[in-house]
């Protein structure tokens, strides 16, 4: 699909009753539209080149994002939950010219920037923390709509909620912009309307009566959300019967959750993705889907599997801002995910080959598969896996409120039950507080940051392994 395409396909809508709104307004597509065409041509009278975006989920930010793709120049979504130096580095390593606070309120920047062949660079925090500029052109992220639409039913949505950050491409791309091309109603609420009182924590009856409220019939989930979700409807505080598509992905979704959702009559669908792929490249859907997969290949990406690795060919980013060489999308990419495809071309999704344990017996384990396995326990909060070039592993537990160390070494000997053994947890270490991203031990996307973990508790884990003893010899 190409830019203009696109543009004739919301056209199509202009005489709807179909409506974008968000807190303060609810505006029709004529209206979007007619909005879009005068900030184009804004943004070409006055040069503009790079422009930064730095909106909460509004009217206005899908206005600014689709007038610069209207426009042709390059748009840079900058997360508001990154911290005052992730935004300046991003801003500085962008090179931005100019910075959008709302269609009226455009900040220019003193640089003289080049233009640049990618309609978006989206930031990605990574496990480092330090944001990684993602180039994607135009066509690419629409061929990403395009292979979405084909792999739904026609009647997938017709009332979209966006409940993640716009400046998360997964939201703007799959959950935003496909939603507008089957011409549904789009709701951009605030976070703090959504109830989020940090990019981590949110209200929970705020966030239920959002949904009550609007009804919607589309969402893109993280897991934690996809939890209170169903957690909501198994309660009775929530209503499945509106949903018809809600895609979970961005992180390990554990079965147990899906066989949860499918019991609540929850159409909950694991996908997967990347950024430098423009989002998503597989997805289950309501005709072809299997229970812990993440569905199968769309029809822009090709996927194979090497030494344990998934590779992908196809619509690929132009390549990393500032890198030295361009990817051939004619090659074979490398996804760092390791990973299986069955006989039937479902796609299983292990866990970060750059995670992967190695203990001194030789056997390799991937943390996030115990990790998934460990999440549906409601003895603790967070269970990271550990024990690289150890003889065996250990956990380090946030433990759930009020629940004692006692409590904890039972539900290890159940969990040690399910695995082999050299796959088992022989102990386990208290985390001093949550990981979270304002101690910079969790990515935005919930994501452990292994390494400042593992520094941070060096002396602890040096300590646990110093002793000869093991806590659960009697399962291993």
């Amino acid at each position: 699909m190409r830019v203009n395409e696109f543009f004739s396909l919301l056209e199509s809508y202009a005489g709807s009753d179909a409506r974008i709104s968000d807190d303060q307004r609810s505006v029709t597509y004529q209206d979007l539209l007619h909005a879009v065409e005068q900030l184009a041509q804004t943004f070409h009278a006055d040069g503009i080149k790079r422009l930064g975006l730095l909106v909460d989920n509004s009217v206005d930010w899908l206005i600014i994002d689709l007038a610069a793709l209207r426009a042709g120049i390059t748009i840079v979504p900058l997360p508001l939950f990154f911290s005052p130096t992730q935004r300046d580095n991003a801003i500085a390593d962008a090179e931005l010219d100019a910075l959008a606070y709302s269609p009226s309120q455009i900040q220019r920047l003193p640089r003289i920037p080049l233009a640049h062949e990618a309609a978006k660079i989206t930031y990605t925090s990574g496990s480092t923390g330090t944001p990684k500029g993602v180039c994607l052109a135009a066509e690419h992220l629409l061929s990403t709509v395009a292979a979405i639409r084909e792999a739904l039913p026609a009647n997938a949505s017709t009332c979209h909620l966006a409940l993640l950050p716009l400046a998360v491409l997964l939201e703007n791309i799959a959950g935003c912009w496909l939603a507008l091309s089957y011409g549904a109603d789009v709701h951009l609420p605030s976070m703090k309307t959504l109830g989020y009182t940090s990019s981590h924590q949110i209200q929970q009856e705020v966030f239920f009566h959002q949904l009550r409220t609007l009804a919607p019939q589309s969402l893109i989930l993280t897991p934690a959300l996809a939890e209170l979700i169903v957690t909501g409807v198994e309660n009775g505080q929530l209503d499945p019967r509106p949903f018809r598509f809600l895609a979970v992905g961005g992180a390990a979704v554990p079965t147990s959750l899906l066989t949860r959702a499918k019991r609540a009559q929850i159409p909950l669908y694991q996908g997967y993705g990347l950024s430098e792929c423009g989002s998503v490249v597989c997805l289950n859907t309501p005709r072809l889907q299997r229970l812990g997969s993440v569905g199968k290949v769309l029809n822009h990406q090709k996927l194979k599997v090497e030494n344990g690795q998934l590779y992908t060919r196809g619509a690929y980013m132009l390549g990393y801002l500032h890198g030295e060489q361009q990817p051939d999308r004619a090659t074979w990419q490398a996804t760092g995910d390791l990973g299986s495809i069955d006989a039937d071309g479902y796609v299983y999704v292990d866990g970060r080959l750059s995670n992967l344990l190695i203990t001194s017996f030789g056997r390799n384990i991937s943390p996030e598969w115990l990790e998934t396995l460990a999440q549906p326990y409601n003895e603790w909060q967070q269970f990271m896996v550990l024990g690289d070039g150890r003889e065996r592993l250990c956990a380090l537990i946030t433990p759930s409120a009020n629940t004692t160390a006692a409590q904890i070494d039972k539900a290890l000997v159940h969990l040690n039950q399910q695995l082999p053994d050299y796959a088992r947890i022989s102990g386990w270490l208290k985390t001093s507080e949550p990981f979270s991203t304002d101690n910079d031990l969790l990515t935005h996307n919930k994501r452990f940051r292994r390494k400042a973990i593992l520094k941070t508790y060096d002396q602890a884990i040096q300590q646990f392994y110093g002793e000869k003893h093991d806590l659960f010899s009697d399962v291993m």
